[in-house]
């Protein structure tokens, strides 16, 4: 079985069409699939959306915005995935659809709209957006990038049952590159699985697979 654990930019198009690229996989490998969605929340991420919707990088007002919405979209996905994984990415990719064809139009009406047409339970979902526990797991999310080094998305890290002791990076992840890779068992041509296992303590390597 693979295990992907997908770094993405929550508000990022590229990102949203790796995601969809994760949900085709299955369809073509001989292989069971796990997965998930781990959104980063940093000054990268942060640049990058403001560059990807076209807003003013020099404006701070406009950039306190874009952290604060991003920050929030987090906590929203994190609450969405209280009620189950499926649910939760469903929840996801249906925020980044509706986001990519509006533009910059992110409210509390939108996240309504998008949890109820994901099956959540509205109630339940409204109070953990802004609950402690959500924003823990957020805080566990940046903890993982950091522990395997991962500053950018559309990042990868795929564990492999035959070979559960490594993890194997791939970069700029899309469909064709973890097909290939996979089939030719070289997950990252300048990094061996057991280059990437060595190079950070175990103990980071344990944090993902347990999230």
């Amino acid at each position: 079985m693979l295990e992907i654990h997908l770094f993405v930019n929550p508000l990022g198009m590229r990102c949203f069409r790796c995601e969809n690229d994760v949900l085709r996989v299955d369809q073509n490998l001989n292989a069971k699939i796990s997965y998930q969605f781990i959104p980063m929340f940093n000054m990268q991420t942060i640049a990058d959306t403001i560059k990807l919707y076209q807003l003013s990088p020099c404006d701070l007002k406009v950039r306190q915005e874009v952290a604060d919405t991003l920050y929030q979209v987090i906590l929203d996905y994190k609450a969405a995935l209280f009620q189950g994984g499926r649910r939760g990415r469903q929840y996801l990719l249906r925020l980044q659809d509706s986001m990519v064809k509006q533009g910059w139009h992110y409210s509390d009406q939108l996240a309504r709209q998008v949890a109820k047409q994901s099956g959540l339970d509205l109630e339940m979902f409204l109070e953990d957006r802004h609950s402690t526990i959500a924003k823990e797991a957020f805080k566990k999310d940046q903890e993982i990038a950091h522990s395997l080094g991962v500053t950018t998305t559309m990042t990868a890290v795929v564990y492999d049952s035959k070979e559960p002791q490594y993890g194997y990076l791939i970069p700029r992840f899309d469909y064709e590159t973890l097909i290939e890779s996979y089939r030719h068992h070289t997950f990252n041509p300048q990094q061996s699985g057991k280059e990437f296992a060595e190079q950070y303590h175990p103990h980071a390597l344990r944090i993902i697979k347990s999230n």
